[in-house]
């Protein structure tokens, strides 16, 4: 897997998985979708670290890529 990821590009997906953003605190976008745990992800200069796809895909129990 690559360096950082493209935010635009996690958000895609998450929003592909039902997942809509409620929130930005700070640098954390918080998505989130009925009955299923809250995501947040940290996101720098339109990047976020890979830690957080692998994260998103054990939670969703599917592969980013």
């Amino acid at each position: 897997m690559p360096g950082e990821l493209r935010f635009a590009d996690i958000r895609r997906f998450l929003e592909h998985h039902g997942y809509t953003l409620q929130r930005i605190s700070g640098s954390h976008h918080i998505f989130g979708r009925p009955n299923s745990p809250t995501i947040s992800i940290p996101v720098h200069k339109g990047r976020a670290k890979p830690i957080y796809i692998r994260q998103i895909e054990r939670t969703l129990g599917v592969s980013f890529k």
